[in-house]
């Protein structure tokens, strides 16, 4: 097992960087650190690293790789060494901001990054004055869809050293979704088994102080007439607790506002909650409403660390 502190960063494909500037930045109000070329390095209100957003120019909409940091320098050799006997291609990355990473698939193929020090720009948590949009505070989890779940599980609970929180069971009583967590969140990482258009990247989720940021980003969206952005919510999980709204982009990329979940205080004590399949409409809103067919069907590709493409399937 690799010291992985937490999830730490993702990097989405966008068609156009002034269309999604003004959605991610303008509108939600995620702070800019800067533009260099074709990437855009955005990050919450509370967070001090260079980004933890980084939305890439592309001819078509993705993941590119979630981030993650580790504890020390020297577990990054250690990870190479690792990854590398476990049959992974391993290669040194460079990021603005990051002098040294290491890149990688995980069994399923979603594309990971791994690094020890980023650059510490300061973080904006007393500058009201600066504040904007939902307030996006940090970054919270990632969603993916995977062939595998029971491989890309274990992948991430030995060699990265996540635990479960909750998991949910089909009806033929298999696992088809879990929650995992490393700093003691509800969550960091939720995977789900789907037979269609996998590896793919469901969402990225930022936490925002109040119900009241969940309840003004659709207020934001409508106020500039992109009523198609909202996709579902606001509504409250009966997993993991969290009040929530998701919303799409220029280019069907989504994102999750959330808040109000739970903290593990006592990893060493924890039993990860189980949910049925009889459970569905109220593990996934507490309130008992449907959930939109898009949220079921709809996810983006994932890029192809090799070839920089997009792997072969269209959402």
């Amino acid at each position: 097992m690799i010291n992985t502190l937490r999830t730490s960063h993702v990097c989405i494909r966008v068609s156009d960087l002034d269309k999604a500037r003004y959605f991610y930045s303008e509108l939600l109000g995620f702070v800019e650190t800067e533009k260099d070329g074709d990437y855009i390095y955005l990050r919450g209100i509370e967070e001090g690293q260079h980004h933890s957003l980084i939305l890439k120019k592309a001819n078509s909409a993705g993941l590119s790789y979630i981030g993650f940091r580790v504890s020390k320098g020297e577990e990054l050799d250690k990870a190479r060494e690792e990854l590398e006997n476990l049959g992974h291609k391993v290669r040194k990355f460079r990021e603005k901001g990051i002098n040294e990473a290491l890149l990688f698939e995980s069994p399923e193929g979603i594309p990971i990054l791994l690094y020890y020090d980023m650059e510490y720009v300061g973080d904006l948590r007393l500058a009201f004055h600066r504040h904007r949009g939902v307030s996006p505070v940090r970054l919270a989890h990632v969603n993916y869809m995977v062939k595998d779940l029971e491989r890309e599980l274990e992948f991430f609970k030995r060699f990265m050293g996540y635990y479960e929180t909750e998991r949910f069971l089909d009806k033929d009583g298999n696992l088809a979704v879990v929650w995992l967590t490393r700093r003691g969140d509800s969550h960091e990482i939720a995977i789900a088994k789907s037979s269609k258009n996998v590896p793919g990247f469901h969402h990225e989720t930022y936490y925002v102080h109040d119900v009241k940021d969940v309840i003004k980003a659709p207020d934001i969206l409508a106020s500039v007439g992109l009523w198609d952005s909202i996709e579902r919510g606001p509504g409250r999980h009966g997993v993991t607790e969290g009040y929530y709204i998701y919303l799409r982009d220029f280019d069907k990329n989504r994102i999750e506002f959330f808040t109000n979940d739970y903290v593990v205080l006592d990893p060493d004590k924890w039993k990860p909650i189980v949910w049925t399949y009889d459970q569905l409409r109220y593990r996934s809103d507490f309130w008992g409403r449907p959930i939109p067919q898009s949220w079921l069907t709809e996810w983006v590709a994932v890029e192809d660390i090799s070839t920089g493409q997009l792997k072969g399937w269209s959402g």
